[in-house]
């Protein structure tokens, strides 16, 4: 794991167990309980998510799937170390009576220099370079279907949702210090369809949420998981995990070019309501 990722991600938790026992000994005695507090319309959510970065990437000849014979299998022998150069991240949601909408979006970029481990002798060559820059904003509206809550501060709903993803990828590598090389940016709207379900307990709300969408040759599939933990009444933080896969099929230059780009990662924020 690259160290500035390593320290970054020990830095923010430490910021938010900060907030959190900070808050939480201010309100200890005050009953903030999701379930009571369902009148509160918005969220404003800072998250943080460094992910990881794997993916297929085929340009002609070049195969970096696991098909093949030993030949064909040369990814198989590539190390490299990949460096987040920045990401932004951020998510609103907002609520009103049935009706769930949500806003999200990332931005980042990651690259690297792939080197080759030759089978026979120590010596290492360099093989491609690559950087991939990826911005994937969301808007979509859900409409809940059932709901179900109890007296113990349980509740429970199904609400599935649809909306639009914008897919924007800006790939630049270069293979073998030869003239084959890729300086593409693929870009795309579709349509997403999805299910969101959120499950509260007290001061705890699981959320899960998944969704696809596809245009033709291009296609992606996201998945989020949340554990929040209710502070106050404005203040929640939040453990989780997101992944999300960004598949792209076309030609360049008369060559064949599949592009499989998949991030995730764990993810930790903070969110505020009002």
């Amino acid at each position: 794991m690259n160290k500035q990722i390593f320290f970054a991600r020990i830095l923010f938790l430490g910021l938010v167990i900060n907030v959190a026992s900070t808050l939480h000994a201010q309100e200890a005695d005050e009953s903030v309980y999701f379930t009571d507090f369902r009148n509160r319309k918005w969220l404003i959510e800072l998250p943080l998510w460094i992910p990881g970065f794997q993916g297929k990437l085929v340009y002609g000849s070049f195969d970096s799937s696991s098909s093949g014979d030993d030949e064909e299998r040369e990814f198989e022998r590539l190390t490299g170390n990949p460096d987040l150069e920045f990401y932004v991240v951020g998510r609103i949601v907002a609520n009103y009576d049935k009706w769930w909408f949500q806003a999200d979006l990332f931005s980042g970029k990651v690259s690297t220099v792939f080197t080759y481990e030759a089978l026979v002798g120590a010596g290492e060559k360099e093989f491609f370079r690559l950087a991939v820059q990826g911005t994937v904003p969301r808007l979509i509206a859900g409409y809940t279907v059932w709901e179900q809550q109890t007296a113990n501060h349980f509740a429970v709903a199904i609400v599935p949702y649809t909306g639009i993803r914008y897919a924007y990828i800006d790939l630049e590598s270069q293979f073998l210090d030869s003239s084959l090389a890729i300086d593409t940016e693929p870009n795309w709207f579709e349509p997403v369809f999805g299910l969101y379900v959120p499950l509260d307990y007290k001061r705890f709300r699981f959320e899960g949420q998944g969704d696809f969408g596809i245009n033709k040759a291009k296609q992606s599939w996201q998945v989020n998981t949340r554990l929040r933990y209710r502070l106050s009444k404005l203040v929640d933080v939040q453990l989780g995990w997101t992944y999300l896969n960004l598949s792209h099929e076309t030609s360049i230059e008369s060559k064949e070019f599949d592009l499989d780009l998949i991030l995730a990662g764990p993810t930790a924020g903070v969110g505020f309501r009002f």
